[in-house]
């Protein structure tokens, strides 16, 4: 049982990891876009409305993928108010709690509520309002379905690290165990 815990963490670290990855890419192809269509309108005189709407594509991308990311080097939002008094093993219990109970079922509504959102968007065939804007609206919308479903997998992993140092935290004899199985040889 616990080979498959751990492999199932190395499976979801794994996923995390190219979530960062295509985080850090579609944001400097983001950076790059935005240098590119300033220099074109500044420099040339011209550009394209799609060009600058697919700096937001590139931004939901970056935002909804970077977001597991930062969770799993804890970089994120957090509020700290009670936590930072909890004992180590506290803290363990807080992060399994807080994952089961709120970071899943956050991410499982979004996700759900997030696909009809989604699918509406692309059975009207949702374009940019603006004339020569990007043709697939749904696409933004897609990301928030991916960036929730990243986080769901994260909130996960750390569920499954938590429990897993708290059941070999239970299971470790203490010292006083110890020292009287060493006087009783």
């Amino acid at each position: 049982m616990l080979r498959l815990i751990v492999g199932l963490e190395g499976l979801l670290n794994r996923i995390t990891s190219f979530s960062g990855w295509v985080s850090g890419v579609s944001l400097a192809l983001m950076i790059l876009l935005i240098f590119g269509n300033m220099a074109s309108r500044y420099l040339l005189g011209m550009g394209a409305v799609w060009l600058q709407e697919l700096e937001w594509y590139l931004l939901s991308l970056s935002a909804m993928t970077g977001i597991s990311y930062a969770m799993r080097y804890d970089e994120h939002v957090r509020v700290d108010i009670f936590s930072h008094r909890f004992s180590r093993i506290g803290k363990l219990w807080l992060d399994v709690i807080t994952m089961i109970f709120v970071a899943l079922p956050v991410a499982g509504l979004m996700t759900f509520y997030g696909w009809d959102f989604m699918m509406t968007s692309y059975s009207r065939g949702e374009g940019s309002p603006n004339a020569g804007g990007m043709p697939w609206l749904f696409l933004p919308k897609l990301m928030i379905i991916i960036g929730f479903v990243l986080i769901a997998a994260e909130s996960l992993r750390q569920a499954l690290r938590a429990g897993r140092r708290l059941v070999f935290h239970y299971r470790r004899p203490s010292r006083r165990n110890k020292e009287n199985t060493r006087h009783a040889t």
